[in-house]
């Protein structure tokens, strides 16, 4: 145990923190496993939402609604991206290995 505190966890945190932020925004953005997996629509993803708000050929969108929700379903990303911003870049250029 003393060896991963102190030596393996301290190398390895930039690294997990880049490896989190592609994976969230991997996930964050995942369309196709959901669908197929979810079977009512209190569990849709905010994509798939996004989806179903736009109309097929007959139906009118709302497109500020839909504009709207684009802007808020990029919020979460953007502040995961924020926060690790400095482990994430440190993760993917750090020579000490």
């Amino acid at each position: 145990m003393k060896f991963f505190r102190d030596i393996l966890l301290p190398l390895s945190v930039t690294n997990i923190a880049a490896l989190f932020v592609i994976l969230f925004i991997y996930g964050w953005n995942q369309y196709l496993w959901p669908l197929l997996i979810t079977t009512s629509g209190g569990m849709d993803t905010i994509v798939i939402g996004m989806k179903k708000m736009i109309g097929g050929d007959d139906a009118q969108t709302d497109w500020g609604v839909v504009m709207a929700t684009t802007v808020l379903a990029m919020l979460p990303p953007i502040i995961v991206i924020l926060t690790m911003q400095r482990w994430f870049v440190k993760g993917l250029v750090e020579q000490e290995k």
